[in-house]
């Protein structure tokens, strides 16, 4: 079995689980054998020996139950108001909300000449001002946003080995970065309120968001840095949304 054929789903385990048990097979029989097809990415043996016992019991199903209700905010869990949720984040952690990110209420005069400078930069990249005059057909312009899988020495060494051009990405920042202010917060507008039973069905909704976009949509996200990169320079390096 190839590496990318062993690379099955938790529904796709539970199907064999449920399989070799029909079979008469004993958990540790059936864990043994995934182990010697699937190698590392088999189940553990507490999930097999779970789901064994539940098909053992007549369960047909290899789904998971869907959770009842529906999901707890931090004001129920904690017994205190909305408001007085705000309250904290707010005026006590000092936090405000941009392009769905909590960042800080007040960037520091540190804070505000990197970003200016990185928008700067950015307007004045060779390969910026080439795409944009619509010269620029090839290579790869990356914007990191300083998240740790972007930052990991096995990403650097990757990104050096590609050869693509890094643009410097300051902290603090989701409104200067197209994944924050564009591509993620329009999927959270068209799934928010919907239920998913796993981690399968949400990953095919994500999927399928994404899918039945045309290219001019993904475009409109990056072009639109071009503006804002140019708004923060006109506010001093401050915050673009307010």
């Amino acid at each position: 079995m190839s590496a990318e054929s062993s690379n099955l789903s938790n529904i796709e385990h539970r199907a064999v689980i449920k399989y070799f048990v029909k079979k008469g097979k004993t958990p540790k029989e059936i864990f043994e054998d995934m182990v010697s097809v699937l190698q590392e990415s088999a189940p553990s043996y507490t999930m097999v020996k779970k789901w064994a016992r539940l098909f053992q019991q007549g369960r047909e199903s290899c789904e998971d139950d869907p959770r009842p209700g529906r999901p707890v905010t931090i004001a129920e869990e904690f017994q205190i108001s909305k408001e007085q949720v705000g309250e904290i984040i707010h005026e006590h952690m000092n936090m405000r909300k941009i392009s769905a990110r909590w960042v800080p209420k007040m960037l520091t005069p540190f804070d505000k000449q990197r970003r200016l400078q990185t928008s700067k930069d950015f307007l004045e990249h060779e390969a910026v001002v080439q795409k944009r005059r619509g010269k620029l057909s090839r290579g790869v312009l990356f914007l990191p946003d300083n998240a740790s899988v972007h930052t990991a020495r096995v990403s650097r060494q990757a990104l050096k080995d590609t050869g693509f051009s890094e643009i410097d990405h300051p902290p603090y920042s989701p409104d200067l970065a197209p994944s924050d202010y564009f591509l993620f917060s329009n999927l959270k507008k068209e799934l928010r309120g919907r239920r998913f039973v796993d981690d399968n069905q949400m990953k095919m909704a994500v999927e399928s968001h994404f899918d039945c976009k045309e290219k001019e949509y993904f475009l409109g996200g990056l072009k639109a840095l071009y503006t804002r990169c140019e708004k923060c320079i006109s506010l001093d390096g401050d915050y673009i949304e307010k």
